[in-house]
């Protein structure tokens, strides 16, 4: 197995993982979205939409529109 790793932007450290937090993402809707922090300075590295939060509300939504959920 191989396991890529970056350094930080911001302390510079080697990060083989990173600090994953559930967030909600505000716009025209609220979405669910993770951040990802390094581990040592806590900075921010990345925001994304939470692709399996999205997948459970857009099977939700569909079942609500056809009347069976």
């Amino acid at each position: 197995m191989v396991i890529h790793s970056g350094k930080c932007p911001r302390c510079e450290r080697t990060i083989a993982t990173a600090k994953v937090e559930n967030i909600k993402i505000s716009g025209a809707a609220d979405y669910k979205g993770v951040s990802y922090s390094c581990p040592y300075c806590h900075s921010v590295l990345s925001v994304s939409m939470d692709q399996v939060g999205l997948n459970v509300d857009l099977v939700n939504r569909l079942l609500k529109a056809l009347g069976k959920g």
